[in-house]
Parts: structure tokens; C-alpha cells; sequence
């Protein structure tokens, strides 16, 4: 081998380990940033009002009711996927990456909503409120949901995307989109009651204005612009944009599920700030969103799914 060879050979030696290296960095980064923000949402539904009541949100009864629902919803489903989801991509499991992309925006929201969408000056709620004391929760939140985005959607190649019937796909989409559609023709309505009248006909905006506004914003500056984009892409290029869906998907189903789980508090609790067609339009998003959800990854469930026959010999 000629000593040109030899520079070439050792080139390529030295670039394969040096990227094994950044495999593994990033690899222990996303991992523990998921399992970190896994027991950072443990933690925050154990110091809040369905636990010990530490933290004191600075809300209306409604808006503690709504807590309550976020924080069962977070032990429920997103500490169990971030937990799990970190814990399989440390052992290289290639299962890690459809838990990974599941929380990540949804991470970033909830720490928004927590974080600004309290009542700092409003004049009826007095207390001892201490909810800023614990910002830092919140921060942690917004930073491993953005890490676990960057580090995530690249997991996913061609080999994963499944083969996708595209009449199904335009109906489940439209479907999607109409059920957004009233649910933003809702908020708006509620948007133009306050700049007409000065408050919502339930009373919600006078009790939470920064609330009303933070979740408005979110909502119809984030959520259903994404899932109407979602829906577009899905349509026109599933093939090429599958981790874009399944991201999407992620935070579709465990924000759904968590605005579910709000809406039975609320009404259990007979909260007149409830819409009642606000919870019958989210149950209906709520199984369109796992369905859609369960298209995506249905390959892969029935592949490990005979995987696991053939190993059991069952």
C-alpha cells in the first residue's frame, strides 16, 4: 500500500471515530435531556395542586381546575414517554426515536403556558403566590423540548416511512382540518367578544385576561396553524416529510389528551367557564389525532408485533 493510500486509509479511520464520537454525545444528550424533562414534569405535578400544593398558581379557581388537568395528563402520558423514551435511546433501541419525537413541542408549550400565563397584577387575586419562584422548571421545560427537537427529527430516514393510501389520507386530513376550523372559529368568536364587550359571555376573560390571551395566541398563532400545515404536508408529501408528521402527531396527541383531561375537571367540577362544545370538538380531535397517529407508526406495530410471535413461538 502506497503511503498515499495509507493517509487516505487513516483519513477515513480518523472521521469515522470522530463521528462515532458525536454519535454517542448526542445520543447521551437527547437521552438525558428526555429523561431530565421526564421527572421535571413528575416534579412539577407533585408540587402543584393535585399533590402538595407548594406551588401557588397566581389564577382563577377555572385556571387551577385547568392545572390540575395539565398535571394528571403529564403523569399520565408525557413523564412516561420522556422517561421511557430517554431511557431506550441510551441503550440504543431503535424503538427510542417514536417516544423522542413525541413530547418535544408540546414540552415547549406547556412551559410557555405555566411560565407567562399567569395573572401578575390582577387586582382580585391576593395571596401567597409563589409560581415565579419556580421558573426555573418552566425554563428547563422550553430548553429540552428545543433540544429534543433538533436531535430527534434527524433519527428518522427513508427506511421508516411507511407506504400510504392517498384517499385515506385526504379524508383523515380534511377531517382534521374542519374540527380546526371550528375550533379557531371558536376562539375567534371569543376574541371578538372582548374587543366588543370587554369580557367573554362566561366571565373567563375579566377572571384571566393574560391567560385568555397567552392560550389564544398559542392556539391560533401556533397550534392550528400547525395542524392546518400538518394536514397540507400530509396530503402532499408524506413520503418525504414523515418526521415532520410524526412531530407533529407528538404534540397533536399529548396536547389533545392533556385539553381532554382539563375539560372533564372543568366539568366535573361544574366550572362555568366550560364550553361544552369546546370538550365534544376536542373529543372528536382527540381520536382523529390518535388515529392519525396510529397510521403512521402502524407498519412498525405489526412488524414488532409478529417480531414478537415468532421469538414467543406463539
Amino acid at each position: 500500500m502506497t503511503s498515499e493510500k495509507k493517509n487516505i486509509a487513516l483519513s477515513k479511520a480518523f472521521k469515522d471515530e470522530k463521528e462515532e464520537k458525536f454519535q454517542t454525545y448526542d445520543r447521551s444528550l437527547l437521552g438525558i435531556t428526555s429523561i431530565i424533562c421526564g421527572i421535571i414534569i413528575v416534579v412539577l405535578a407533585i408540587l402543584g395542586p393535585l399533590f402538595l400544593n407548594i406551588i401557588n398558581y397566581k389564577t382563577s379557581q377555572s385556571g387551577i381546575w385547568q392545572v390540575l388537568g395539565q398535571d394528571l395528563a403529564n403523569l399520565i402520558l408525557l413523564a412516561p414517554i420522556c422517561i421511557v423514551g430517554g431511557i431506550l435511546h441510551l441503550k440504543k433501541r431503535e424503538a427510542a426515536k417514536y417516544f423522542l419525537i413525541l413530547p418535544a413541542i408540546t414540552l415547549i408549550y406547556t412551559g410557555l403556558s405555566y411560565g407567562i400565563g399567569q395573572e401578575w397584577n390582577h387586582p382580585e387575586l391576593l395571596g401567597n403566590y409563589n409560581v415565579e419562584k419556580f421558573f426555573w422548571i418552566y425554563l428547563i421545560l422550553i430548553i429540552g423540548g428545543l433540544i429534543m427537537i433538533i436531535f430527534s427529527l434527524p433519527l428518522f430516514n427513508q427506511s421508516d416511512v411507511p407506504k400510504f393510501n392517498p384517499k385515506t389520507i385526504k379524508i383523515y386530513a380534511l377531517s382534521v382540518i374542519v374540527f380546526l376550523v371550528l375550533f379557531a372559529m371558536m376562539w375567534l368568536k371569543e376574541v371578538f367578544e372582548v374587543v366588543q364587550f370587554g369580557d367573554t359571555v362566561s366571565g373567563s376573560y375579566s377572571a384571566t385576561p393574560v391567560v385568555f390571551w397567552v392560550i389564544r395566541y398559542l392556539d391560533l398563532g401556533f397550534t392550528i396553524p400547525l395542524g392546518i400545515i400538518g394536514m397540507y404536508i400530509f396530503i402532499t408529501r408524506p413520503q418525504k416529510a414523515y418526521s415532520i408528521m410524526l412531530l407533529f402527531f407528538g404534540f397533536f396527541t399529548t396536547m389533545i389528551f392533556a385539553v381532554n383531561m382539563m375539560g372533564w375537571i372543568m366539568f366535573f367540577n361544574h366550572d362555568p367557564e366550560l364550553q361544552i362544545e369546546t370538550l365534544a370538538i376536542f373529543s372528536v380531535l382527540f381520536l382523529l389525532s390518535y388515529g392519525g397517529f396510529y397510521y403512521l407508526i402502524k407498519d412498525k406495530v405489526r412488524l414488532r408485533s409478529k417480531r414478537f410471535i415468532r421469538n414467543t413461538g406463539k
